[in-house]
């Protein structure tokens, strides 16, 4: 294991010689006798773990030199600052300066040894500590960064179930992409329907892009073949072209799409029944119009008919010869007719009733659905994971 470097720096030589002697053993020792000749050993040298300087350098001021090196964050790891006086004066220079430690003259030789292993094991302790901070930093950074993936992806979930149609899910599914810097196809296969293709790069597919999702949509939900991956559901399929091998993003997208699959399959199977209630709705309506025209036109057709019948009994009392047993019995037999109509009317008009209450259950139930429609796409925006 290499000595840690030490350069120190003062214009006694014979002190220099002295302090290299007692260091050399546990340190690589550089000494300079003033600060041109110090600025030449760090030229060749370049770093140094601890430099050891005197305050008084000639003309120059020891405290002086480290504050330019420290603010630099060159020559040195640590700075040892030391002065014949040990005044409370000195002492804060070598606080303000940016020292690490302040020594006074003379210098006992042991204890400069400890203090050095001392400052050496600090600069250990320093270096781990950012280490580990550095780590928790990446693992910091790393769990936000799948956080918002996985928020990204919970936010798709809710944005398509407030989607009514197949372009809009298309349009989710396409900014999800983008936002995660991932190129795709995606199919639809709704039932009774044409199959529908569309690219989030290029608009529609390419011809060897629709046949491949035809090939593969009967594989497993989880479906890859090199840095392509397929997710399938029986209605609707997603092909991603750029997902890489081996990442944690990687990992994530996989997570994330094996569910938003099966929540694009659930939110097309609603809106193919919301499709199929809307049209047996308007069916209803029509066979329940044109069954009240019917039971009118019935109606009237038949009060026609009773009038004509009573009209032409009614001349013919006054043509015919008839006893009156005759007359009573003809009588009598309009009267039950009559009163048979009547109670045909009563039928027709209950008839009538219902189908009115139908018409307006069904009109209650598309304003119903409209209103739903309405309030599901009202989507705040400003509630946004991560």
């Amino acid at each position: 294991m290499s000595k840690p470097l030490v350069l120190i720096i003062d214009d006694d030589r014979d002190y220099l010689e002295l302090l290299h002697e007692a260091l050399e053993d546990d340190f690589d020792v550089q000494c300079a006798a003033d600060l041109n000749e110090a600025e030449e050993i760090i030229k060749q040298q370049s770093f140094f773990d601890i430099a050891l300087v005197d305050e008084n350098i000639g003309d120059e001021k020891g405290s002086d030199w480290i504050k330019s090196k420290v603010v630099d964050k060159a020559v040195a790891t640590s700075f040892v600052l030391y002065s014949g006086l040990a005044t409370e004066e000195a002492i804060i220079k070598g606080l303000e300066c940016g020292a690490d430690d302040f020594l006074a003259k003379p210098i006992s030789l042991i204890a400069l040894i400890k203090k050095f292993h001392k400052l050496i094991a600090y600069q250990e302790k320093i270096n781990n500590f950012e280490s580990e901070l550095n780590s928790k930093d990446r693992v910091i950074n790393v769990s936000m960064a799948q956080a918002s993936k996985y928020g990204s992806c919970m936010q798709l979930t809710s944005r398509i179930n407030h989607c009514f149609t197949l372009d809009k899910i298309r349009d989710e599914v396409f900014s999800y992409l983008y936002s995660m810097n991932l190129d795709g196809c995606i199919g639809f296969y709704p039932i009774n329907i044409k199959p529908e293709f569309y690219s989030s790069k290029n608009g529609y597919c390419s011809p060897v892009e629709i046949d491949v999702m035809k090939l593969l949509k009967d594989k497993p939900r989880l479906y890859r073949f090199g840095s392509r991956t397929i997710f399938n559901h029986p209605l609707v399929s997603i092909l991603v072209l750029n997902m890489e091998e081996g990442t944690v993003d990687t990992d994530i997208y996989i997570d994330a799409l094996a569910s938003i699959i099966e929540c694009l399959g659930a939110r097309i199977s609603f809106i193919a029944y919301q499709s199929s209630l809307v049209t047996v709705q308007e069916q209803i309506q029509l066979a329940v119009g044109k069954t009240k025209k019917m039971i009118q036109i019935s109606k009237h057709h038949q009060q026609e008919v009773m009038n004509e019948i009573v009209q032409s009994i009614g001349q013919s009392f006054h043509i015919l010869d008839m006893t009156a047993d005759q007359e009573d019995y003809l009588t009598n037999l309009v009267h039950t007719a009559l009163k048979k109509h009547t109670q045909d009317d009563i039928n027709f008009m209950e008839v009538i009733q219902l189908l009115d209450t139908a018409l307006t259950s069904v009109d209650d139930l598309e304003i119903l659905n409209s209103q739903q429609s309405d309030e599901l796409e009202v989507i705040d925006d400003e509630d946004e994971l991560f």
